[in-house]
This record gives C-alpha cells, structure tokens and sequence, in this order.
C-alpha cells in the first residue's frame, strides 16, 4: 500500500510546480507579448487587473513548492527511505533543488518586486515620458525574469526525473 503522507506531499509538490512553471510559460508565450501590443489605456487596465493576480499566483505557487518539496526530501530520505531516490539519483534531486532555489531567487527578487512597482506606476494615473518610460523596463524585467524562470524550472524537472528514475 501507497504511504499516505509520500502521496500527500509528492501530489502538493508536483502540482505546486505545475503551477509555479505554467505561470511562467504564460508569461512569456502569452502575457508579455500581448501587453506589447496593446495601446497604452489598455495596457493600463490589464496590469491593474492581471498582473497583482499573477504575482500573488506567483508567490502562492513558489511558497507551496519549496514547502512541500524540503518536507518531502525530508520524509524520504528520514522517515522512509525506501520512498526516497537511490543514491546515484540523489545528486540529481539535490542539483533540481539548487536550480530551483535560484528561480525562487529571481521570483522573489525580480518578478514580485517589479510586479509590484509597475501596477503602482499605472495606478498613478496616465504616464509621463519617464513613467512610460520605467513601465517598459518594468514589462522588459518581467520578461527576461520570466524567460529565466521557465527555462531554469525546465532545468530543474529534468534533474528531478532523472533523479527519482535512477
């Protein structure tokens, strides 16, 4: 019979990730593009309405991730061992780890941050040229973080599948 509490975490933690990684590639395949093309009252309107969704997504998903993942490391490899990846796959699962520790760096000190700071500048009312101006790079960081994050939190899957196959 299947551990009840291995089940609990690996479904919280995989399905934490699916979010955390979809939220990213929807940034950058859907998100981001489409607010270059908007007009400017436009693009006000859905960075006051999506972007504080998609940054509380954002951190919801990242928290619940790690969370669930160091307690499930934690369980197997203490509590049940036998649950746990071989010791030729563990440095894979430690390395997705590491990998994915950076992405939580660039969430929660670029994405959030800048999140943030650009639904404040379309809140302040129509821009200015240097309003307009910061709300570009603001869209361009996002992007770039975004990019990174998908692509690192590829990275880490793949560690983590060889990791728990081998």
């Amino acid at each position: 019979m299947a551990d009840a509490v291995f089940l609990t975490l690996l479904i919280l933690h995989v399905g934490s990730i699916v979010g955390w990684m979809g939220g990213a590639v929807l940034f950058v395949s859907v998100l981001s593009p489409s607010l270059r093309r908007m007009t400017p009252p436009s693009r006000t309107e859905f960075i006051r309405s999506t972007i504080p969704a998609y940054t509380r997504f954002v951190g919801a998903t990242t928290i619940i991730a790690v969370l669930s993942g160091l307690l499930l490391y934690v369980y197997s490899t203490q509590i049940a061992p036998a649950l746990g990846p071989s010791s030729s796959g563990l440095p894979y699962v430690q390395g997705g780890a590491i990998v994915a520790l950076v992405v939580v760096i660039i969430a929660f000190a670029v994405t959030i941050p800048s999140s943030r700071k650009l639904v404040s500048f379309v809140k302040q009312g129509p821009p200015n040229d240097q309003t307009a101006a910061e709300v570009g790079g603001l869209q361009k960081r996002l992007g770039i973080a975004a990019q990174a994050g998908a692509g690192l939190l590829g990275l880490t899957l793949i560690l983590m599948i060889i990791g728990a196959s081998i």
